[in-house]
C-alpha cells in the first residue's frame, strides 16, 4: 500500500470552467442554501411554539394549584 496521500495522484490541472455552467452550478447552491434556511427556520419556529406551550400550560397548572 502506498504510503502518500492518494489524491495527489489524481492529475486534474486547473481549467477555467464556463461561465454558464458556472452560473447553474452556483444558482443551484444558493438554492440549496437557501431551502435549508428556510427549514432551520420553521423547524426552530415550531420546536419554540411548542416549548411555549408546555410553559404556558405549566404555568396554568401552577398558578390553579396555588388557589
Amino acid at each position: 500500500m502506498e504510503d502518500g496521500n492518494p489524491f495527489k495522484s489524481i492529475s486534474v490541472s486547473d481549467q477555467e470552467v464556463p461561465k454558464d455552467l458556472r452560473e447553474k452550478v452556483m444558482d443551484d447552491v444558493n438554492t440549496i442554501k437557501l431551502l435549508l434556511e428556510l427549514a432551520d427556520l420553521f423547524s426552530l419556529n415550531y420546536a419554540n411554539i411548542i416549548e411555549g406551550m408546555f410553559k404556558t400550560k405549566n404555568r396554568n397548572i401552577d398558578k390553579n394549584t396555588d388557589t
